[in-house]
């Protein structure tokens, strides 16, 4: 069974592990159907992001474990940012899509907000994690 942890806490554990081996065994604890589409869409240079961030948004207040959702359930719903996605609605316009994302940031854990920021910019600041290591770290794991 896999533990449950907030993305933002797997990645610290990910840049606290001291060596690639650790490392390894961080991604490979918490593989899950969702952790794998948050870095596909991360590290895909290929996945591109429209969405306009909102200039502002009121950061949920909840502690951790506690919020209204969390990253791994809303990263199944972040084909409406991505250019080109099958799934996207027509006629979505920017404006709805950074009041959907405004929504979203505004439910989860302030630590996930911000990840999920840097995500949209494809600038995850993990240190280490790279879409090579990834596939190294997860090979021949389904």
């Amino acid at each position: 069974m896999i533990e449950a942890r907030l993305f933002s806490e797997i990645f610290a554990e990910f840049e606290s592990a001291e060596t690639k081996p650790a490392k390894q065994a961080v991604l490979k604890k918490y593989w899950h159907p969702s952790l794998k589409m948050f870095l596909e869409y991360a590290l895909n240079p290929a996945i591109k992001f429209d969405v306009i961030p909102p200039t502002s948004y009121r950061p949920a207040t909840e502690p951790a474990g506690l919020n209204v959702t969390y990253l791994d359930m809303e990263v199944s719903k972040l084909y409406r940012f991505i250019v080109g996605h099958p799934q996207r609605p027509d006629g979505l316009t920017p404006e709805k899509q950074t009041k959907l994302l405004t929504v979203v940031l505004e439910s989860l854990h302030p630590d996930e907000s911000e990840l999920l920021l840097k995500l949209i910019n494809k600038n995850l600041g993990v240190k280490g994690l790279t879409i090579k290591f990834v596939q190294e770290a997860i090979a021949g794991k389904k």
